[in-house]
């Protein structure tokens, strides 16, 4: 028994977090961020969002948006969907989506 559960805690601790592989934000100069995700800290959540420029610019027009990320039209879940945001402390890998700091807009 004692076995089984050092397996399970084992497989949760080591296992599981390496599946996603989360790290730092790229600087702010690159632009934009194609195939990352800016993780936590939303400000809001809008749908029908067209094109990544175009959720930069309500990024840039927000005073407390720090970043954004935008899920480009073959996202499985909430294609076209923009999410603002007050910071980037993580991203991590998904094909779908295009992230940037508030001054990338264009």
């Amino acid at each position: 028994m004692i076995s089984q559960l050092f397996l399970i805690a084992f497989t949760i601790s080591f296992v599981v977090p390496m599946e996603i592989q989360k790290s730092p934000p790229p600087p702010d100069t690159s632009c934009p961020w194609v195939g990352l995700d800016c993780l936590f800290n939303d400000i809001s959540a809008t749908g029908n969002i067209q094109t990544w420029q175009e959720c930069a610019a309500a990024c840039a027009a927000h005073k407390t948006c720090a970043y954004w990320s935008w899920r480009g039209p073959t996202a499985w879940m909430n294609p076209y969907g923009c999410w603002l945001k007050s910071g980037c402390p993580q991203v991590i890998s998904d094909p779908s989506m295009v992230s940037g700091a508030n001054t990338c807009i264009a």
